[in-house]
């Protein structure tokens, strides 16, 4: 998978699920040429998501797809 996500997904919760392995969901934070940077996200803390968040940057060649949950 490579290319650009839709803008308005920003911010958005998605589920990421990998080429290898299962996937997980988060908050998109951005997209670029490269791949997507995301902050994992807890069903148990999901009116709380902003607090300890991290981002990580997943490289399009291990995204298998990409899908919007809000």
């Amino acid at each position: 998978m490579a290319g650009y996500l839709p803008k308005e997904w920003n911010g958005k919760r998605v589920a990421v699920r990998f080429t290898r392995g299962r996937g997980f969901d988060a908050r998109l934070v951005g997209d670029n040429a490269g791949g997507i940077t995301v902050e994992p996200v807890k069903e148990e803390d999901a009116e709380d998501e902003e607090e300890g968040a991290r981002s990580a940057f997943v490289p399009w060649a291990a995204v298998r797809y990409i899908q919007l949950l809000e």
